[in-house]
């Protein structure tokens, strides 16, 4: 398994009003919003993420799936499909201090396949793939706060 793990701090706003907003599959889509390479909503819930990569783009699937509250921190579970990208994402919720202040990491971990895979991986999607997960989070950092700040 590739591991990520990015985060962003969310000023002046609490974590119960941060995790209600990223409870709405509705902003997702802001979110994925120019992040990546195209981003094509395919039906409520799902989208489909195209990262143009040497040798050639590849389309990952973006899954909502839900909210979760037996988390300690709080957090928004999501799932990806797609060759080499298939696994876990999910937005794990801080309170920070001030307690109006929300750190928000952006955690997945997927499956580049065999051998082969694991190199590409490490030679060119993990880092791709790390930059568009950091602007999915500066995104939403800039749409929470539009709409909560």
């Amino acid at each position: 398994m590739a591991v990520i793990t990015t985060d962003v701090l969310v000023e002046g706003i609490r974590r119960v009003d941060v995790l209600e907003w990223l409870s709405d599959p509705e902003h997702h889509a802001r979110m994925l919003a120019g992040a990546f390479d195209d981003v094509v909503r395919t039906d409520d819930t799902t989208w489909a993420l195209t990262l143009d990569v040497t040798p050639k783009k590849r389309v990952i699937g973006y899954v909502f799936d839900q909210m979760d509250e037996s988390h300690g921190g709080r957090r928004v579970l999501c799932h990806t499909t797609g060759k080499r990208t298939s696994g876990k994402l999910n937005y794990s919720l801080r309170t920070m201090r001030p307690s109006t202040n929300t750190l928000i990491t952006l955690h997945t971990d997927y499956d580049p396949g065999g051998p082969l895979g694991q190199l590409y991986d490490v030679l060119v999607m993990r880092e791709a793939l790390e930059q568009r997960w950091r602007r999915v989070l500066e995104n939403l950092n800039t749409e929470i706060v539009k709409d909560l700040g």
